[in-house]
């Protein structure tokens, strides 16, 4: 090839003339950095250029993750059959996704899954399953959505190495729910049961069922046998499954994950959560909030002798407004209560960025995050999406001696005359954010909170 690229110097080298370098010559492990980030027509355009890129083309490491959007068209329907023919071998990592459910749509995806499970190669390790169905949309649609869980099922069974399974949103029906997690823990045909390692249920029934029959959720639970990660909705985590959990994963099980999204209807209590610990000393949890909960709900939650290793307060909605004095009693609880356990401390809530530093509540809030500095020696990671005065970070270095300090991140949303440059130079455990910083920030760093226990 006869294209040339010029490579921008950094600072240093900009005294320094650099010489073009050819296309063809960038090394292998480059062209497959940068196929990664092209959408599949611009992949096939490429692979064109030359025999190089053809041959980085057809390498398995570009076709092992996948996200199928079923939108209903032909033209999709006949690449999605193509793609999983071509390099059905290939792919283990899918994630599914689905417009509103129409004939369509229900065609699309039946046609992908028999496909799917026509390719005998195909050994998928993980998929992902977002909004299944639009809530408003379920009575309409009943008879499009049960045939589409009838697929979905299908496909779940042929999969002999499945490890990790997320339903975000899907928000079945109970028998359509319970059948999904039968599917998945099935015995296969001349084949071992699979080992599910990471299973994730956020939103994974309509929020009409909150007061499922957690019998029969028990029981389908207890087919699983090998989970390290399980992230739950809380309503669905009583003292049955949780005994159910630790009694048949006693020997995996590393992490729960719990989601608070809706009315505390029943919680498990300390002497519970003690027992678990003792057969299972590995244990460790989170729990996020995602509302703005009273002292009393929350407080029937976070019990003492949870292992509660990392917690969240995160008004996602928006529409409650939380007050200084709400995350001081929140911190405040906290460190009371799990100050020998907790990492990670996460507190967001634009509400109390709109609140001026004279607000009523500060100086407690601000007397909160010191003392849970002070007194959490484990904490790892701290998150506030709260207005500071400049005073501030200097009080919470001085809550901790900075041989301890150099081990905690702290992450802060400042006021705009704040310079957060120089809060970083002369804390440099502090990581500073103007709100705009902190509107992009949000999602990564929730992303990246949990992680480490994927």
């Amino acid at each position: 090839m006869g294209a040339m690229f010029t490579v921008r110097p950094t600072p240093e080298e900009r005294r320094q003339d650099l010489p073009a370098v050819p296309w063809d010559a960038l090394p292998q492990e480059a062209l497959v950095n940068v196929f990664s980030y092209l959408k599949d027509g611009d992949r096939c355009q490429a692979s064109l250029a030359c025999k190089a890129w053809h041959r980085v083309f057809r390498m398995a490491c570009l076709w092992r993750r996948r996200s199928f959007e079923f939108r209903g068209t032909d033209m999709q329907q006949g690449c999605y059959d193509g793609f999983l023919r071509e390099h059905g071998q290939h792919l283990q990592h899918v994630s599914l996704e689905f417009a509103e459910p129409d004939r369509a749509v229900v065609q699309c995806f039946k046609a992908f899954v028999a496909t799917a499970n026509e390719c005998a190669e195909l050994r998928l390790l993980s998929i992902k399953v977002q909004e299944f169905f639009l809530p408003n949309l379920r009575k309409k649609w009943s008879g499009y959505r049960k045939k589409m869980v009838q697929a979905l099922c299908l496909l779940l069974k042929r999969q002999p190495m499945l490890q990790e399974a997320e339903f975000f949103f899907c928000e079945f029906t109970h028998n359509e729910g319970l059948r999904v997690l039968k599917a998945l823990t099935d015995d296969l045909p001349l084949m071992t049961r699979r080992n599910i390692i990471t299973l994730k249920l956020e939103a994974f029934f309509q929020r009409r069922t909150v007061n499922l029959s957690l019998r029969t959720f028990t029981e389908v639970m207890g087919r699983f046998t090998a989970l390290a990660f399980l992230r739950v909705d809380q309503h669905y985590l009583c003292e049955a499954v949780l005994d159910k959990l630790i009694t048949g994963c006693a020997q995996t099980l590393r992490h729960l994950d719990i989601v608070m999204n809706t009315t505390v209807v029943h919680a498990i209590d300390s002497h519970t959560w003690s027992l678990a610990v003792q057969r299972c000393p590995s244990l460790t949890v989170t729990v996020r909030l995602y509302d703005a909960y009273t002292f009393e709900e929350y407080s029937r939650v976070l019990v003492a002798s949870m292992p509660l290793t990392r917690v969240v307060l995160w008004d996602m909605c928006g529409m409650c407004e939380i007050t200084f004095a709400d995350v001081a009693r929140f911190l405040g609880y906290v460190s009371g209560i799990f100050f020998n356990t907790i990492e990670v401390v996460g507190v967001s809530d634009n509400s109390c960025l709109t609140l001026g530093l004279e607000a009523e509540g500060y100086l407690e809030m601000e007397k909160a995050v010191v003392n849970l500095i002070e007194r959490c020696v484990p904490l790892k990671k701290l998150f506030l999406c709260i207005p500071l005065m400049p005073e501030t970070p200097s009080r919470v270095v001085a809550a901790r001696l900075q041989n301890e300090m150099k081990r905690l991140e702290v992450t802060v949303v400042v006021e705009e005359k704040i310079n957060t440059e120089y809060i970083e130079q002369r804390w440099p455990t502090f990581r500073a954010l103007s709100f705009d910083d902190f509107l992009s920030t949000i999602f990564k760093f929730f992303k990246e909170l949990f992680l480490s226990f994927i």
